[in-house]
């Protein structure tokens, strides 16, 4: 049985899940650098940009991949429009 409501995360239908890229320096890591993924559900690709941004450290790049989530996909993962989640 889920643990949350189907109406918990429904994508409006002027609203998409966008996957951006986000790569940030990180000593830890043998190419110098740690690559993340986020998901940000918005009304356009900017906005999820600027949500991204704000929600990683400052050093970090945020890029746009071209990739959208399904809506089934951003259901299932409880994701919350206008917030950025790493995946």
């Amino acid at each position: 049985m889920p643990t949350h409501s189907p109406e918990a995360a429904m994508i409006e239908p002027n609203q998409t899940a966008f996957i951006l890229k986000v790569t940030r320096p990180d000593e830890a890591e043998l190419s110098g650098h740690l690559v993340m993924f986020y998901v940000a559900i918005t009304t356009s690709e900017d906005e999820a940009l600027a949500i991204v941004r704000h929600a990683v450290k400052a050093d970090a790049t945020v890029e746009t991949t071209g990739v959208r989530l399904s809506q089934q996909t951003a259901s299932a993962l409880d994701l919350e429009a206008g917030l950025a989640r790493a995946l």
